[in-house]
C-alpha cells in the first residue's frame, strides 16, 4: 500500500518535470524541470529498494543520489553565470541558432 503512494508521487513529479520542459524555452527553467524529473526517478528507485530489501539500509544510496543532484545544480549555476557574463540569451531557440 505504501509503495503505491511513492510510485504515485514519483509519477506526479515526472509529469511536472516533463510539462516544465515542454512548456518552457528558458534554459534554466528547463534544467530545473529535468532535475524534478530525475527526482521522480530517485523517489521511485529509493522506495522500491527500501520496500524490497527488507533491511531498509538505504542511507548510502540516498546520500550518493543527493551528492549527484547537488553536483548537477552546481554545474547548472556555472553555466548560468557564464551565459550571463557573456550576454548569451537564455532562450533555447536562440542557443540552437548560435550553434549553426
Amino acid at each position: 500500500m505504501m509503495l503505491s503512494y511513492f510510485i504515485a508521487i514519483g509519477f506526479g513529479l515526472l509529469a511536472i518535470g516533463v510539462a516544465g520542459v515542454a512548456a518552457s524555452r528558458h534554459f534554466i527553467i528547463m534544467m530545473l524541470a529535468i532535475e524534478i524529473a530525475l527526482s521522480a526517478g530517485i523517489v521511485v528507485a529509493a522506495a522500491g529498494f527500501a520496500f524490497s530489501s527488507g533491511n531498509g539500509n538505504i542511507i548510502g544510496l540516498l546520500f550518493t543520489i543527493w551528492a549527484i543532484a547537488s553536483a548537477e545544480i552546481m554545474g547548472m549555476v556555472a553555466i548560468y553565470r557564464y551565459m550571463v557574463a557573456h550576454g548569451i540569451s537564455m532562450d533555447v531557440r536562440e542557443l540552437s541558432k548560435q550553434r549553426d
